[in-house]
C-alpha cells in the first residue's frame, strides 16, 4: 500500500505543475494581447507619419502619384522582392528605403529621387519613428489591392467624374495641386484653371515647361503624361475643371 504521504506529495507536485503551466498559458495571453496592443499603437503612429512625410508623393492610401510608385498593391507586398532579389524580407528592404532614401533613380518614370528620412543619414526621423512607418505599410499587405484597380476610370462615369478620379486618384495630381483649398503646393493652385482655356491646360499636362506659373520653378511635374493619358482622359480632366468654375 502506498503510504499516504506520498499521495500527498504527488498531488502537491501535480497542483504545481498545474499552477505553472495555467500561469504560462495566462502570460502567453497577456503577452499576445500586449504585442497586440503594441503593433496597433505603432500603425497608428506610422499612419500619422505616413500623412505627414510620404502621402504628397505616395498618395495618401499609399495609391502611389505620378512623382512616386504605389506601394499599396498586391503586387508590391508579393513581387517586390523578387524584382529586386532583396532576401532580407519585404520589412527589411522597406526600412531599409525609407531610413536611406533612393539617391540613384531607379526608373525614369519618376522625376525625382527619394530623399533620405533617417536621422543617422541626416533625415528627421528616428528608428522607432521608420519602424511605424513600416509597420504600417506592412499593416496593408492583407487587402492590398491589384495595381490594375488603382488605375481603373469607370467608362461609364461622367467625363467630369472620370477627370477627377484622374486628377485625385489615377495620377495622384492633387499631391501636388490643390483644388478649392484642398491638395499640395508644390504646383499652382488650379481650382480656375479652366479660365485660361482647354488648350493651355492640355498643353501644360503635356508639355509642363511650355509655360511656367509665376512662382513654380521648372522641371519639376513629370514630362511622360503624354505616354500616361489617352486623349479621352485629357478630355475628361479639362471636363473636371470645367466643373470646378460653372
Amino acid at each position: 500500500m502506498i503510504d499516504s504521504r506520498i499521495l500527498i506529495g504527488l498531488f502537491a507536485v501535480l497542483i504545481a505543475i498545474s499552477g505553472v503551466v495555467y500561469n504560462g498559458i495566462q502570460d502567453a495571453d497577456r503577452r499576445a494581447e500586449f504585442d497586440a496592443a503594441f503593433k496597433a499603437r505603432s500603425v497608428e503612429k506610422g499612419a500619422a507619419l505616413f500623412t505627414q512625410y510620404c502621402a504628397e508623393c505616395h498618395g495618401l492610401h499609399g495609391q502611389g502619384t505620378a512623382r512616386a510608385p504605389a506601394l499599396n498593391t498586391r503586387q508590391f507586398f508579393e513581387n517586390r522582392m523578387k524584382e529586386l532579389g532583396f532576401e532580407g524580407g519585404l520589412p527589411a528592404y522597406i526600412k531599409l528605403t525609407i531610413a536611406g532614401g533612393r539617391p540613384v533613380k531607379s526608373d525614369p518614370q519618376w522625376p525625382q529621387n527619394m530623399p533620405t528620412w533617417g536621422i543617422e543619414f541626416g533625415g528627421p526621423l528616428r528608428n522607432d519613428q521608420i519602424d511605424n512607418l513600416v509597420d504600417y505599410i506592412m499593416n496593408w499587405q492583407y487587402e492590398a489591392p491589384d495595381a490594375e484597380a488603382l488605375t481603373e476610370v469607370p467608362s461609364d462615369a461622367p467625363p467630369e467624374e472620370r477627370g477627377r478620379i484622374i486628377f485625385q486618384e489615377t495620377m495622384g495630381c492633387v499631391a501636388c495641386h490643390a483644388v478649392n483649398g484642398q491638395g499640395g503646393a508644390v504646383g499652382p493652385d488650379l481650382t480656375q484653371v479652366y479660365n485660361k482655356g482647354e488648350d493651355y491646360i492640355k498643353e501644360s499636362v503635356l508639355n509642363p515647361n511650355a509655360v511656367i506659373a509665376e512662382g513654380f520653378a521648372p522641371n519639376i511635374m513629370p514630362q511622360n503624361f503624354g505616354d500616361r493619358l489617352s486623349d479621352q482622359d485629357l478630355n475628361d480632366l479639362v471636363a473636371y475643371f470645367k466643373s470646378l468654375v460653372e
